[in-house]
């Protein structure tokens, strides 16, 4: 009888020991017992309100990258996640890269990757902000070999981006979604243009 409760003694001993060495002493502290629910939503809007301006800075600075999330064609159809490595709008030293891909089907299209790159110098750049409501919108025209696109991107508060591109002939058009980012240090896989 007194082995047993040696024994349950130490298996109690030895989960108390496993216990504090799985969880560190900082679970315990008095800093991380929690925020009230007004001081995290006031955390948070700061965060998102400085992402913001990050994202803003590099769309006046015209250079950077969103890298689409989701992609939506206008024909009525749903916004369908994308591979962000291959769907993308880049904007770099008064040139821009537009493309779309599909992991489905790899090697087919015209750029190789399931889809269109299309390549060329800015024009007809224009920004507006509406400064009052975080608002910014920055459109342009781009003409690669594949033909011309016009291209709107609105920037509401956040570091994601909505793109709106329109064929200037063709009539297609799609919208991708998807967060501004450094053109330096991103991931993205440029195909063929043509």
């Amino acid at each position: 009888m007194k082995t047993n409760k040696t024994n349950n003694f130490t298996t109690l001993c030895l989960l108390a020991l496993i216990v504090l060495i799985a969880f560190p002493a900082e679970l315990f502290s008095q800093q991380n017992k929690g925020e009230t629910k007004a001081e995290r939503k006031e955390r948070e809007k700061t965060e998102q309100l400085n992402r913001y301006d990050v994202a803003k800075q590099r769309v006046l600075d015209t250079s950077f990258v969103v890298t689409a999330e989701t992609v939506q064609f206008k024909d009525g159809g749903m916004m369908a996640p994308v591979q962000s490595t291959i769907n993308f709008l880049k904007l770099d030293g008064g040139e821009a890269v537009l493309q779309i891909g599909s992991d489905f089907a790899r090697g087919a299209g015209l750029n190789n990757l399931g889809g269109i790159t299309l390549k060329g110098k800015i024009q007809n750049l224009k920004i507006k902000e509406k400064e009052s409501k975080n608002r910014l919108y920055l459109t342009f025209t781009l003409t690669g070999v594949l033909g011309t696109a016009r291209i709107t991107l609105s920037l509401t508060g956040s570091e994601k981006a909505m793109i709106d591109v329109d064929g200037m002939f063709s009539g297609r058009a799609f919208s991708m979604r998807g967060p501004v980012q450094a053109v330096q240090g991103t991931n993205i896989f440029e195909g063929t243009e043509f």
